[in-house]
């Protein structure tokens, strides 16, 4: 079953994978994406910015494009975030960003917020404003909530920049949240591509679907080959051991107590980042005398 969505308490590696993902995605299908954000096809990329050069990682932006827009030379920055930036503040952080492509590029620059989960954004102002008189300064954005896009309209076109993005998107009205992760997987596979980059794009779908759907739920959908083949392997092998632990422990609790209420602890174990300690519940799940101990170990270490 998909997972509720509710406000995702995401471990920063995993948030990391999220911004790789779409980065990749981005950095593969530049034309495609800047047309999504400006809302136009009068635009194209001339070339994608390295964000790893030390002037832009600073400030830690994600995609900076050098692009021709509407025949214009400009600078179409993309933003994305799972949930709300709540250390800096959004306005403040692009008001930065803005500044700092300006300086360097000394070119207009179109800059856009792309919410990946659909708790966030809710409140983005999508401008960062000083009313110091005098010293007015005005910094507008586009935000764009992947949620109140329309997936189909993604699907059907074949667009092949937005189509990893299309499970964080709206579905058709018929169609239940387990039916559009498979539908957005299936038509991500048709996608005509060197088949030595097809392993990277689907895993980058798959990663990207994980913001607000079971990993489990996704796993069985993609082949294990096309995930191991691909440069997120390592992301992919972590994922199948978390969730091959939770099922030991869950399975060694069943056999040793019986309880009717065992499955209950899964989204609580599901919501354990760290394999080491999963690994020493299930030692505590074997050695324990009862399934109420193992329930205020569980509470004790802050995941109860």
């Amino acid at each position: 079953m998909a997972t509720e969505l509710t406000e995702p308490d995401i471990a920063p590696q995993l948030i990391g994978q999220f911004d790789t993902a779409s980065k990749q995605i981005v950095r593969k299908n530049a034309d495609e994406c800047i047309q999504f954000c400006l809302g136009t096809t009068d635009a194209e990329a001339i070339n994608v910015i390295e964000t790893e050069q030390p002037v832009v990682k600073w400030y830690r932006a994600d995609s900076f494009i050098h692009a021709n827009v509407r025949g214009e030379e400009a600078i179409v920055h993309m933003e994305f975030q799972t949930h709300d930036s709540t250390e800096v503040p959004m306005p403040y952080r692009i008001a930065g960003y803005a500044g700092l492509g300006i300086r360097t590029y000394q070119l207009p620059i179109y800059s856009h917020v792309i919410y990946l989960h659909p708790n966030a954004g809710l409140n983005d102002p999508g401008e960062y404003v000083q009313n110091v008189p005098g010293y007015e300064i005005a910094i507008k954005y586009k935000v764009i909530r992947l949620c109140n896009i329309d997936g189909q309209n993604v699907l059907d076109a074949k667009l092949k920049g937005l189509i990893p993005f299309a499970p964080l998107m709206k579905p058709p009205e018929e169609m239940d949240a387990d039916q559009w992760l498979r539908k957005c997987i299936e038509v991500a596979q048709t996608i005509p591509m060197d088949e030595a980059d097809k392993p990277d794009y689907l895993a980058a779908t798959v990663i990207l679907s994980d913001v607000i759907f079971d990993f489990h739920d996704i796993y069985d959908i993609l082949s294990e080959e096309t995930m191991k083949k691909s440069s997120f392997a390592e992301y992919f092998t972590e994922k199948a051991e978390r969730k091959n632990t939770i099922e030991l422990l869950l399975d060694v609790l069943e056999v040793r107590f019986q309880p009717n209420n065992v499955q209950t602890l899964k989204p609580t174990l599901e919501n354990i980042q760290e394999q080491q300690e999963l690994k020493q519940l299930f030692l505590e799940a074997v050695q324990v005398s009862s399934f109420d101990e193992f329930k205020r170990i569980l509470a004790s270490n802050g995941a109860g």
